[in-house]
């Protein structure tokens, strides 16, 4: 082998040595926030109310309703149907504002992620792992026209 040969292996090595450092590095980063961020995730809670003010519901961060609360005279203001909607609008909206909020919660996180080399940016012909997450992405659910959405707040 020619030493010019050596050279270019060295410093492709070098190279490799180099990214995966920085991918180590960003992940490093990465860790210590996490369990900062995992207590945030527990401690989310998104309360929504029907535009009427006839019933209240939390939502966790993982979009799971956990509690709904009827007002005492609900039924005697409105039929079970109409409170029937209402709710259904409202903990849509509720576990929307919660996912929302989660994604804000996740920002620094998701930050780093996006800014380290994909897989295939280190290591030619590896997968491209960005475009694997992708596929497997969460896909958003068609508008509903069931009426007004009701007021979130967290």
């Amino acid at each position: 082998m020619e030493q010019w040969e050596r050279d270019e292996i060295r410093s492709a090595n070098a190279s490799l040595k180099s990214a995966l450092e920085s991918a180590q590095a960003d992940f490093d980063r990465e860790m210590a926030e996490i369990g900062d961020i995992h207590a945030k995730l527990a401690a989310l809670k998104v309360h929504a109310t029907t535009p009427s003010g006839l019933a209240r519901i939390t939502v966790n961060a993982s979009g799971m309703v956990t509690e709904i609360s009827i007002a005492d005279d609900a039924f005697g203001r409105c039929t079970p149907k109409q409170l029937t909607a209402e709710l259904n609008t409202t903990i849509r909206g509720g576990v929307e504002a919660a996912s929302q909020a989660r994604a804000q919660v996740m920002q620094p996180v998701q930050a780093i992620v996006d800014g380290m080399a994909d897989l295939s940016e280190i290591i030619p012909g590896a997968p491209n792992l960005r475009e694997l997450r992708e596929q497997f992405a969460p896909s958003t659910l068609p508008p509903v026209a069931d009426g007004p959405a009701g007021k979130a707040e967290r």
